[in-house]
């Protein structure tokens, strides 16, 4: 099973006036498309993932069919020639460079030489089980709610890659965890941090050793001896001293062993990714009680409108952070044309993913928010109807305690 890397601070977004559902059809701005049926329960959890130690995950909170749509759709946000625009000021690591996809997963190939994408939301929140991986991401689209790129002085503003959707691969039921395949290359390129995972192939090699088993278990079980099976089992287990990605894919226990033998090893991982609605709502947070629309800012593009009644006080959105130390590291310049090398004297712009961070003028640190749609929160000085606040210290995968420290601490994060 497979974990993200490290995380840092959570808050929450809470209401500070009572947000109405837009429900009438008539109203062209954040009308809900045809796909975006409504759902007065949550239909999506960010809680304690099921993997041990992996950090958070993400839960489905109704039942899924195959080839369905997980959650609302992500935004992509383009982050070009990282290192060649970073140079010295990347004197920390990257957290977003873990979460990242290439260009080419996203149909960006031929907007940037080199960078990575950043695909906002589920696209970067569950977690990989080669066991159970249960859902893959489809491909954006691309256009600027209307705006004109040579016209329009709000295209610069926000990414026009967006409408991204997570699609289920089989059924999952209420309560579900969300796995999606990061590929073996991620995990044998950080063996340090995500030791021995199993992949799909180790599945395969233990159905093969459990077929051998059962023959085994059918040539010498007998009536006067009907411990035999649970004692082989027993010394089989002993085998998990020797930790490998193939023992570590063997069912965990002879319970386990029993539903392997029925429905594969893979398969008998299930119950262990499955969580009651119950506890989702005691120890999770819903994720989807606002969605993406057209914003009714002008030149502001998308926004995000509530997609039930969210009562005065009432969670908007979780806002699970990866930290930047040095904002810097985002700045973008022109090319020397004698080196070749970056023009410190000349900075054309920054990152696009600084918009959709939050920092404060006299700190170097961004603290940027990985959820959609809360990345679709737009700013209003003269009627703000939310407000960001830190989670509860007690608050699982929140390390309130980096709070207290400073910037060298977070470079070494």
């Amino acid at each position: 099973m497979a974990q993200h890397l490290s995380r840092s601070l959570l808050f929450y977004i809470l209401s500070v006036s009572l947000l109405a559902k837009l429900s009438s059809s008539k109203d062209t701005v954040g009308t809900p498309s045809s796909s975006q049926v409504e759902h007065p329960e949550c239909r999506l959890y960010i809680a304690e993932s099921t993997i041990p130690n992996a950090g958070l995950g993400i839960f489905t909170g109704i039942p899924l069919p195959q080839s369905a749509s997980v959650a609302e759709p992500d935004l992509i946000i383009p982050v070009a020639d990282t290192d060649w625009h970073a140079g010295p000021d990347m004197d920390f690591h990257f957290l977003w460079s873990d979460y990242s996809w290439m260009p080419k997963e996203v149909g960006m190939e031929t907007d940037m030489d080199s960078g990575i994408a950043l695909v906002i939301g589920t696209g970067c929140m569950p977690n990989c089980n080669f066991a159970l991986n249960n859902a893959h991401e489809g491909q954006p689209h691309y256009h600027h709610e209307g705006l004109h790129r040579s016209k329009d002085p709000g295209v610069t503003g926000f990414t026009g890659f967006h409408d991204q959707k997570m699609i289920t691969l089989r059924e999952i039921p209420a309560g579900g965890e969300i796995f999606v395949d990061y590929g073996e290359h991620w995990f044998n390129t950080r063996p340090e941090a995500m030791g021995t995972v199993p992949f799909e192939r180790s599945f395969k090699k233990v159905d093969k050793f459990l077929k051998r088993f059962k023959k085994l278990r059918g040539k010498y079980q007998r009536s006067n001896n009907p411990d035999f099976t649970e004692d082989l089992w027993e010394a089989v287990s002993f085998i998990h001293l020797y930790e490998s990605r193939n023992t570590n894919a063997l069912p965990r226990t002879y319970k386990d062993l029993q539903s392997a033998l029925l429905v594969g090893s893979a398969e008998s991982f299930l119950p262990y990714s499955v969580k009651s609605i119950d506890w989702l709502n005691e120890h999770g947070r819903c994720m989807d009680n606002i969605r993406p629309g057209k914003s009714t800012i002008e030149q502001a593009g998308r926004g995000a409108f509530s997609s039930r009644f969210i009562p005065e006080g009432g969670l908007v959105a979780p806002g699970p952070l990866l930290h930047i130390p040095n904002r810097t590291a985002l700045n973008m310049y022109e090319m020397d044309p004698y080196t070749g090398l970056r023009d410190t004297n000349r900075q054309i712009g920054m990152q696009l993913i600084l918009n959709y961070c939050f920092g404060n003028s006299k700190s170097s640190v961004i603290l940027c928010p990985y959820t959609s749609p809360s990345a679709y929160i737009n700013h209003s000085s003269k009627a703000p109807n939310a407000k960001i606040v830190w989670a509860q210290d007690s608050t699982p995968n929140h390390n309130a305690d980096w709070l207290q420290e400073d910037v060298k601490f977070l470079k070494t994060m």
